[in-house]
């Protein structure tokens, strides 16, 4: 464990040596900052004149805006993460320094965990970030203080997963503009196609002229596939637990997404020292 602490603190503060710690804090503060703002006026909007916004009666806050804006803020971790990641392994590979650690009389699990949990360092001052906008939201409205915790947890294991497809890719990189490129477009990839399953249809694909027996087998395997896609937005599983709807499946879809990662990152690391 002491190991992994030196590697987690080498990395943390190595981000704010740099620049990037700076860029990536300032960046999540202005963007998530801006979209309470606006999404807490819109809000109040609504509060005032429920009618002129199609609305019966005052809507729900929790509903409204408290949930969509903390996706937002996970999302945003999509945009932001791969600044985070792209450095962690790509740049001891690109600089040579990789072997070096590699020989050090350190295993893999202390340097992909010290690294890992380095990021998730930077995701907890991100996370301090959106509890400042909470903070300032329970001044002015009577929310549950579980729900604002959940819904924390929430954006904290939407980012974490992030953050392990970024460090996977790190792993299998060698430059970090590469990397950071890779990580943001599978991210992407993933998001778009679990948005657009919900737009596929109930009906079964293959045509009433095959025989029956075909039909159900090509309807069975597209009822899969389109149970499958649909799983895939990172987002999925976070519009409920952000209002307090805790439900087992979606911890373990974050949960499981995270250690597949951290496991393909393992792979990496080992197949690079054979190939060394």
């Amino acid at each position: 464990m002491r190991n992994v602490w030196a590697v987690c603190k080498r990395e943390f503060v190595s981000y704010f040596i740099t620049p990037v710690g700076y860029v990536v804090v300032g960046m999540f503060a202005a963007v998530t900052g801006l979209g309470f703002a606006a999404s807490f006026l819109f809000y109040a909007k609504i509060s005032m004149n429920p009618s002129a916004y199609a609305y019966s009666n005052v809507p729900d806050f929790e509903e409204t805006l408290l949930g969509p804006f903390l996706v937002f803020c996970g999302l945003l971790v999509m945009f932001i993460g791969p600044l985070v990641t792209m450095r962690l392994l790509a740049e001891e590979r690109n600089r040579g320094t990789m072997e070096l650690l590699l020989t050090h009389p350190l295993r893999d699990r202390e340097i992909i965990f010290g690294k890992y949990f380095a990021s998730l360092g930077m995701l907890l001052v991100m996370m301090a970030v959106v509890g400042v906008d909470l903070i300032i939201m329970a001044f002015y409205v009577n929310v549950e203080p579980t729900v604002l915790i959940f819904g924390l947890c929430t954006v904290f294991m939407m980012g974490a997963a992030f953050l392990s497809l970024g460090l996977f890719v790190s792993a299998m990189s060698s430059n970090q503009v590469t990397a950071g490129t890779l990580t943001f477009g599978f991210s992407l990839v993933l998001y778009v196609i679990g948005t657009l399953a919900g737009d596929l249809p109930k009906k079964n694909p293959a045509p009433e002229a095959w025989a029956e027996g075909f039909r159900n087998m090509v309807g069975s395997l597209y009822d899969f596939f389109r149970a499958l896609v649909q799983q895939l937005a990172f987002d999925a599983h976070a519009k409920e637990m952000t209002q307090g709807v805790l439900r087992p499946e979606d911890i373990t879809y974050y949960l499981l997404i995270t250690a597949f990662f951290l496991f393909l990152t393992f792979r990496a690391l080992e197949s690079r020292k054979w190939r060394a």
